[in-house]
């Protein structure tokens, strides 16, 4: 199963979905994406902007379904129901400067508030542009920050795959998701992939783009994550 999420940086999905064609993503989350011209069976698209929003692509055998939305949590941390040879819950991620819960704190209160779901899932996968870092834990609460996220996750027994693969903590990561005004001298890593602890040995491959790659596109680069879970796990 290969799990891919972008910040396409604006754009149709016509235009911009295509691109990663090449990853032969199963499950694909585009953030900063518009609204496709087209309903699709294997596209969910989410927004207030028709412009500007997140959309969920399976590939088949792979189906995507809404789950039911818990009112008032933060944009955008969506629940989507993944059904096929691996089936889970996926938490699409992506969040924004919300003037009450900006950035990660959007996030950390979006877990909180679909605590009862996550005691329930069987399976559970946080996928996005999360727009955060350890290194950013001074500007936000201690209860609110990355660090408390990660930890929270953890206590659901969900780890990054990026993380886990590379062995190195938060904050210390070597490659890099995001280049600001696409400068490779401001760059962060803060797009993610949690994933069950019970599924951290069987991740086959983490993939993060380079610099160079989609540099004309947008100013995120594609993480990917393939796992390859034995059928006694599914």
């Amino acid at each position: 199963m290969r799990l891919v999420t972008w910040n396409c940086c604006r754009g149709s999905f016509e235009t911009k979905a295509p691109l990663l064609d090449h990853l032969q993503a199963d499950i694909a989350v585009f953030q900063e994406i518009a609204k496709p011209v087209a309903e699709a069976p294997n596209v969910l698209w989410f927004g207030e902007n028709p412009k500007i929003g997140m959309a969920v692509q399976a590939r088949p055998p792979y189906q995507v379904k809404p789950f039911a939305k818990i009112e008032n949590v933060p944009n955008y941390v969506i629940p989507v129901a993944v059904t096929g040879p691996v089936s889970f819950l996926l938490f699409a991620v992506w969040t924004t400067n919300d003037k009450d819960f900006p950035y990660v704190r959007a996030l950390s209160k979006a877990i909180d508030t679909y605590s009862a779901v996550l005691d329930c899932a069987e399976s559970v996968v946080f996928m996005g542009d999360f727009n955060s870092n350890a290194l950013w834990d001074h500007l936000h609460p201690a209860d609110l920050n990355h660090t408390s996220m990660v930890e929270r996750l953890a206590s659901r027994s969900l780890v990054s795959a990026y993380h886990h693969v590379r062995q190195v903590e938060h904050g210390r990561e070597v490659e890099r998701t995001f280049y600001l005004h696409r400068n490779k001298d401001k760059s962060h890593h803060i797009d993610y992939c949690f994933v069950p602890e019970s599924w951290a040995d069987e991740i086959k491959e983490v993939q993060v783009g380079s610099y160079e790659e989609l540099s004309n596109a947008s100013d995120h680069r594609p993480l990917l994550v393939e796992l390859n879970l034995p059928k006694a796990m599914l």
